[in-house]
């Protein structure tokens, strides 16, 4: 079948990496990458393998090894690259332009869609894969991954990317409240890059 993308949550049990291995390898699979996380009700393995099996058979000798919710889903190629270099390239991206942060967010974490939400909207959500990224008070990125729910680990990760977004330092002594014409008083601050999107969206 090609490049596949297994996620199967195990036990901490010694020889449990072990057995998913050699299931692995009895259909014929070559395993490319892996990364392990941590979640909520045990270990997450990830790998990246090029394997002939289907999908299905897959996910059914995961299971008779000893995985739990076990998920495959294809992989491609470009998807063999160096995460920790993968991650620094897309932070110096953020750096120079924080208005991006829902498209690398997503680039992160592999996500299908990604975008901002705003009020009531900012809140956790029971379906795993969605995630919600605070950004500021009542403003946030949704991700959606399908058939790929997002770990612990990943969360994490993009909480602590999303960070990278906000400015160095809060401007201060620069707020100041107006009062217009009609007599209505509106507070006036710098515009920080991380709300130019925001803006954009009020123009389209």
């Amino acid at each position: 079948m090609g490049f596949l993308r297994i996620r199967t949550t195990v036990d901490e049990r010694p020889g449990r990496l072990a057995s998913l291995a050699s299931a692995l390898a009895a259909r014929g699979g070559n395993i490319l990458g892996l990364s392990v996380q941590s979640d909520s009700d045990g270990t997450v393995d990830e790998f990246i393998a090029d394997i002939p099996a289907h999908p299905e058979t897959v996910r059914e000798a995961l299971e008779a090894a000893g995985g739990r919710r076990v998920q495959v889903v294809p992989a491609t190629a470009h998807e063999l690259t160096d995460e920790p270099t993968r991650a620094l390239l897309l932070a110096s991206r953020l750096r120079a332009m924080p208005w991006r942060l829902p498209e690398l967010l997503a680039e992160l974490l592999r996500a299908d869609d990604a975008r901002w939400v705003y009020g009531d909207s900012v809140s956790d959500l029971p379906d795993p894969t969605l995630l919600v990224v605070p950004v500021a008070q009542r403003r946030a990125v949704r991700l959606r991954r399908a058939g790929l729910p997002f770990t612990l680990t990943e969360a994490a990760r993009a909480a602590s990317f999303a960070r990278l977004a906000q400015p160095a330092s809060e401007p201060t002594g620069s707020e100041r409240a107006i009062k217009l014409a009609d007599g209505v008083e509106v507070t006036v601050r710098p515009l920080t890059s991380i709300y130019r999107e925001a803006v954009r969206d009020l123009h389209d």
